[in-house]
């Protein structure tokens, strides 16, 4: 009995591969002894060849993507040397839609899948991977044919995982820069049916998230409102990840949402641009406008996590178009602004159209855009110092009440972001590991750039964020002050002694966390009015929250 190895290298290890699932389903009832291999990017090359050999396999197939190609070269070169008699078959997006990178070689895997896999991989798996063509391009089922990828035995291999989940396959879009916008993928659904019975199955298991990878889930109102008041009514602590299409939205929609438990919906909305003609050019039909003020009200129910991407480099945008584009996405106060650069993917409109726009990219993957005719490298360079210093302050949430405060005193919130970039330029690359560090340099940036701006009144936001934030129960030096340990020694001396017992009965339970508590009184009135309700004294209970005496 042929040994066959199905190996997924994924971006990060709690990341799964569901393709590799949908494979093993398709030939189960085949005389074949499948195993399961799962790696990580981050994992030493040499060390995962190592345990592809050790699964002794006849046959090794690969699932290939732009972030692991590299890797997926050095397995099927080495492994054509140490092993020549394994059969190599590869698919996925980076296989099927560049085969030339992978036969125009001495040693090239035997066989690439092109297209959707589960019917090219039964057919090869029925003729003992004997065919007479190295690319296998055979339709596929539709999707509502494909079996469900996960049987009971797969779960433990899921824990702590991401469980990716598909409701349906394909796009009703043509986005220039993507996949999914060519003419062979064809928009699949499963019935709701269905939908439900997979996912009652999944949730047996008590996974930490479940994650659509529909690209745009919400294309069909029906499925995508139903399943929204049917997650609503789980007794469940697990979340659901969704891509929705901002255009797409309406008021039912809204009133479906407004009714989800707080963090049990999470949304991933591509935006890509508010620039009308650059929308145009890569082939969306909504224009930011449309859809700002639905946006608006689905970020303001507060109870749905929300995450926005933009993509730097598209055709007709330039550094000042982008950050426009960005400072409308601040004013909307989501809790993610993903920064992308554009990636030029082979077989997509946007490689074909690469003259016309004067798109410049790195030849290997991911195709990270370098130079567009709107956009020299010269900005490129800039933006990719801005997304770190966009990523570290405003998507690690750990600024947010200090980063209000400031920008709202702004016309557009996007200047504090430009710059913070320049005044980092000065003083070397940020971290996320030294936050100490990160505080002191925004603090610095904004007592020099906002002179305006009440210091006391800025140090008390700042050191709010840190102990909101911070698993550490004391404040770093520069934000902290004698006030805030009278404060500690004050309270500490009143439990002992019990003097006061509007104090016992104030705290109750906390008294135990005490030790764990950061004690806290704001410098300035402003500060207590604006977030305190009046309050003059904080005791913050990480990471259990506050209490305002």
């Amino acid at each position: 009995m042929k040994k066959i190895t199905l190996l997924g290298i994924n971006s990060r290890f709690t990341h799964s591969n569901l393709a590799l699932f949908y494979l093993k389903r398709a030939i189960e009832d085949l005389p074949y002894q499948v195993s399961h291999l799962e790696e990580s990017i981050n994992q030493d090359r040499f060390k995962i060849l190592a345990n592809v050999i050790k699964s002794k396999a006849d046959v090794l197939a690969i699932s290939t993507y732009i972030w692991n190609r590299d890797i997926v070269d050095f397995i099927i070169t080495t492994l054509k040397k140490i092993s020549p008699k394994t059969i190599i078959v590869i698919g996925g997006p980076e296989a099927g839609y560049n085969c030339h990178h992978w036969l125009e070689r001495d040693l090239s895997p035997d066989y690439i899948i092109k297209g959707g896999g589960e019917a090219a991989w039964r057919f090869l798996a029925e003729n003992d991977f004997r065919y007479d063509n190295p690319i296998v391009n055979i339709p596929n089922y539709t999707f509502s044919e494909i079996r469900f990828p996960y049987r009971e035995s797969d779960f433990h291999r899921l824990e702590n995982k991401y469980v990716y989940y598909e409701a349906s396959r394909g796009c009703p879009f043509k986005c220039s820069f993507c996949l999914s916008s060519r003419m062979d993928q064809k928009l699949d659904y499963k019935s709701l049916q269905v939908i439900k019975a997979e996912l009652e199955i999944i949730l047996q298991h008590k996974p930490k998230i479940i994650k659509f990878v529909d690209r745009s889930f919400n294309a069909d109102r029906n499925i995508s409102r139903s399943l929204w008041q049917y997650i609503n009514s789980l007794d469940t602590k697990t979340k659901f990840h969704f891509e929705v299409h901002p255009a797409l939205l309406q008021q039912e929609d809204l009133d479906i949402l407004q009714k989800t438990p707080k963090e049990r919906i999470q949304f991933e909305i591509g935006i890509q641009s508010t620039n009308p003609k650059t929308i145009k050019a890569i082939n969306r039909n909504h224009h930011f406008q449309d859809y700002r003020e639905k946006l608006k009200k689905l970020i303001k129910i507060k109870n749905i996590h929300t995450h926005l991407d933009l993509i730097i480099g598209l055709p007709y945008e330039g550094k000042n178009s982008f950050l426009k584009s960005l400072n409308d996405l601040l004013l909307l106060e989501a809790d993610v602004i993903q920064l992308g650069f554009l990636k030029v993917l082979p077989a997509t409109q946007m490689a074909e159209k690469q003259d016309e726009y004067g798109l410049k990219f790195d030849s290997q993957p991911p195709y990270q855009i370098v130079q567009t005719k709107w956009l020299p490298f010269s900005d490129i360079a800039f933006f990719l110092a801005f997304e770190d210093v966009f990523n570290y302050i405003f998507n690690s949430s750990r600024l947010k009440h200090t980063l209000k405060f400031v920008t709202s005193h702004l016309e557009e919130p996007v200047d504090f972001y430009q710059q913070f970039t320049h005044f980092i330029g000065n003083k070397g690359e940020i971290n996320n590991s030294n936050w100490t560090n990160l505080f002191a340099i925004v603090r610095d940036f904004i007592h020099q750039n906002f002179p305006s701006l009440n210091k006391e009144l800025v140090d008390d936001y700042l050191s709010w964020d840190w102990l909101l934030h911070s698993r550490k129960n004391n404040l770093p030096t520069f934000l902290d002050r004698e006030e805030n340990h009278i404060f500690k020694r004050q309270v500490f001396s009143t439990l002992k002694n019990k003097e006061d017992d509007s104090m016992l009965e104030l705290l109750g339970p906390k008294v135990k966390t005490l030790n764990n508590t950061a004690f806290f009184i704001p410098r300035s009135e402003d500060f207590c009015k604006k977030e305190l309700a009046g309050k003059t004294k904080v005791l913050v209970f990480n990471p259990n929250g506050f209490l305002c005496i």
